[in-house]
């Protein structure tokens, strides 16, 4: 079976493996894959020994198979699926229960939320909600939030671990508009974990990096309508544990 997988990276410490899916159904002006499309994690983006701008699309893609191939090997608790976008690839049913029978993991989905695929092999979803106002989130993904905003409710009927997290973006996405995102997962439930990340510039845009000020000042602003809410400044020193490419 053919799918969207195209890289793989473990993390032993976590008995972890995340697995990147090529494909997106917005066009975010701001994505981290107009970089490179390897997991920012490895330690030779890090360090800056190697570049990842020489290769912008996959050389080749996984069939489910090999994918098996490579994680049996693995001590495996957990299962990240992530990419660009994971729940477009058409088998992502099979490919999650495949790893449910196999290795008996708990299976993340990290996604836009604008599809919902079948999520009965699907133990934890992490929405990434780009913007909450209708004319931003769509100048900035090319989407209606609507859609997005009508699936987080059908995630959280669900039953499913659900969390959410907004990417402050310096001069576009600031602590105005992630107050906005916080109410709006507040109107869902207040205990909904909600995460406030940093903008690393990537592409053709003016947008500089998130400082910890920045974080710090929304994390509490957000705090106000939701239970739990963090936040990280992305620095190099906040990254624990060895990643390993394992494609």
């Amino acid at each position: 079976m053919k799918t969207n997988i195209y890289h793989i990276t473990y993390t032993p410490e976590t008995s972890s493996a995340s697995l990147r899916f090529w494909g997106c159904n917005m066009t975010c002006q701001g994505c981290l894959c107009k970089e490179g499309i390897f997991d920012h994690l490895l330690k030779e983006y890090r360090t800056g020994k190697e570049s990842q701008t020489q290769q912008f699309k996959p050389s080749r893609f996984l069939d489910l198979e090999e994918v098996d191939r490579q994680l049996s090997s693995l001590n495996l608790k957990r299962i990240f699926l992530t990419g660009e976008e994971a729940t477009i690839d058409p088998h992502y049913a099979e490919i999650t229960a495949d790893f449910h029978a196999r290795y008996h993991t708990e299976n993340i989905l990290y996604t836009n939320g604008f599809f919902k695929p079948s999520t009965e092999n699907t133990d934890s979803v992490e929405i990434g909600i780009k913007a909450i106002s209708d004319d931003l989130h769509k100048w900035y993904t090319g989407r209606d939030v609507n859609i997005v905003k009508q699936n987080f409710i059908k995630y959280y009927e669900d039953g499913i671990n659900l969390t959410a997290a907004t990417i402050f973006i310096p001069g576009l996405v600031e602590k105005e508009e992630i107050e906005k995102v916080a109410r709006f997962i507040s109107s869902v439930d207040k205990k909904i974990p909600y995460f406030v990340l940093p903008y690393f510039p990537a592409g053709n845009n003016p947008w500089r990096k998130t400082n910890l000020t920045e974080i710090e000042q929304t994390v509490q602003v957000a705090s106000k309508y939701l239970y739990n809410v963090s936040g990280c400044q992305g620095t190099e020193q906040e990254i624990l544990f060895d990643v390993q490419r394992v494609v």
